[in-house]
Order: structure tokens, then sequence, then C-alpha cells
């Protein structure tokens, strides 16, 4: 028999989930208002740019983000609670914006017909210049028994590549910058040290662009090396692994974090890495290197969230990180 406590108890869970379903439909409708505000930021976006794609205007247009920023209304919000709860008023506004901004870029995205990895590369990170067809590719790196394992698995996706040793990384990189060779093979992650900084700092100073990566386990099995095999331009090689994107992206606040972890969430998007980076390597605080794990998720909602919300992201490089057995 039903206790007195127990029946409050009832009777109280069915008012919460009846009003839940009342929340729920209310929020439906503003999907709806939300979809026709992004059909019209898309057509905006199609006239001002001169783009005939809309993800295309998105990811390559200075002025994307402020028409998508100017879309919202300036006018003074009336509360949304009453005084006695006035106090969860910010929080809901933030988490309530949250979820509406990631469903209208998304809606944004969604008005592209083509909205693949192979399209999207070129735009996130620019045309690069295609590889040389006729002279020999060849690969510079430190020779050590973990970058010659990697070398292996990089050959096994680039085929008809030579190998050339170098004394150290550093003369690998530069040999890539003066063209003596094709390509280089260097450390940029450790799971003893973490992000290897000196390393991108010399993926920025010859100007070079990571192509693919891999990961290498020590002989004692004990620590694991990521190698990046990285080119003197943009370029995106289509082969088997995970597709991955790495960038770097200087928050305003660190309360943005949040946003970025619920994004991932909402679009599927897999965080395999966030680091932040000292002052006196990229310049501001609260600058964050991230990689994310494109794999099975929605790539043109969560490209044209970062576009529209983020437009100061650095952007290191779209590839595929292999994981041969």
């Amino acid at each position: 028999m039903e206790t007195v406590a127990e029946n409050a108890f009832h009777i109280v869970g069915k008012n919460l989930k009846r009003t839940t379903y009342a929340l729920s439909r209310s929020i439906e409708k503003s999907f709806a208002h939300l979809c026709e505000q992004a059909h019209m930021i898309a057509h905006t976006l199609i006239n001002e740019t001169g783009q005939t794609d809309v993800l295309g205007a998105v990811l390559t247009s200075d002025e994307a983000a402020r028409i998508y920023r100017e879309s919202f209304s300036s006018e003074q919000e009336e509360a949304l609670f009453a005084e006695i709860n006035r106090a969860q008023e910010p929080y809901c506004r933030r988490t309530l914006s949250r979820l509406f901004r990631l469903y209208l870029c998304d809606a944004i995205a969604k008005q592209s017909d083509d909205v693949t990895l192979t399209r999207i590369a070129p735009l996130v990170c620019g045309e690069g210049v295609p590889l040389p067809q006729k002279k020999e590719k060849t690969v510079a790196f430190l020779r050590n028994v973990q970058a010659s394992r990697a070398f292996e698995y990089f050959a096994r996706s680039l085929g008809g590549v030579s190998a050339v040793y170098e004394s150290n990384f550093l003369n690998a990189c530069e040999s890539v910058y003066t063209e003596q060779a094709t390509y280089a093979i260097i450390p940029i992650y450790s799971t003893a040290d973490g992000r290897l900084g000196s390393f991108y700092r010399q993926i920025e100073k010859y100007e070079l662009s990571i192509v693919l990566t891999c990961d290498i386990d020590s002989d004692d099995g004990e620590n694991t090396t990521t190698f990046a095999l990285v080119y003197k331009d943009r370029l995106y090689i289509e082969t088997d692994g995970e597709p991955i994107y790495e960038c770097k992206i200087t928050f305003d606040t660190l309360d943005q974090i949040a946003d970025i972890m619920d994004a991932a969430s909402y679009f599927g998007v897999t965080i395999h890495a966030l680091d932040a980076l000292p002052v006196v390597f990229s310049g501001r605080t609260n600058a964050f290197a991230i990689i994310f794990g494109l794999q099975n998720a929605n790539i043109g909602g969560f490209f044209s969230y970062l576009a529209l919300e983020y437009p100061q992201t650095a952007v290191i490089g779209i590839y595929r990180k292999l994981s041969y057995s």
C-alpha cells in the first residue's frame, strides 16, 4: 500500500513530467523559428558574398560572422523569471542561448548540398598546392626505431615514397621548407610529455602543415608518441583512418570552454586533446590548442558553428590519423 509520502512524490513527479513536456513543445516552436532565421541568414549570405553555396560563404567569407551576429535581436530582453527565481536566470539564458545557437548553425549548414570532408577541408584550411606529379617523393626524418615505424605506416597511404635520413628533426623540417624533401616526419605528442610545443613551433617557423598522423608505441609499451607527416602547404589526403581537425582558439573568457565541449557533444565530435598554450607561444591569454575527432560527426554543422561563433580560430590542419595494426 502506497504511503502518504510516496503518493506525494508520485504527484510531484507527474507534475514535473507534465511541465517538462510543455517546455519541450515550446522549445520545438523555437526550433521552427530558428529554421526560418537560418533561411533568412542563408539568403543574406548568398546576396552579400556573391557565393552560390551557403556553407562555402560561411567558411570562407569574413562577412559571415558579422551577418550571423547581426541576426540576433539587440532589444532589451524581458525577465524570464519572477523575483524569487531571478538568481537562476543568467544560467538559464546561457543554456538556452547555447542550444539555440547550435541548432541555428546546424540549420544554416543543412542548406548546403555537399558537406563531405573532401569539400570542407579546402574551405577551412584554404586551397593548397597539389603534390608534384613527376618529382620523386621523399620523406625526411631522424632515423630511430619509432620514426622508422611511422614512416612505414605513412608509406602505406602515400605509396611510392623513399626515406631521407637527417641528423635531427629540425633538419627534416628545413629540408621540406627548402624543397629538398617532399615530407618530413616529426613527433608532436606523447603520453609522457603531452603536447610537444617545440615541434609545433618548428611547424609554424617553416610554414608546414600536418597531413597525416599515427601513434607509435615505445618498445617497452610504456609510452606512445604521435608522429606527424608534414608538408609545405595545406594538403588533405583522403585515406583510411580517423579524420582529425586541429586548431587554436582564443577565448574571451574561460567559460567558453564549456560552449566548445557542448558543441562537440551536440555535433558528435570527439575532443582528443585540449591544451592551454603559454602566452609566449600564442601571444594571448586564454589560448588553447584543440584536437577534434570527426569520425561519424555532423561536420557541416560543427564547422559552421566554429566559423560563426569563433571566427578567430587558427587552423593547424585537417588530416587523417592512421591506425594500422
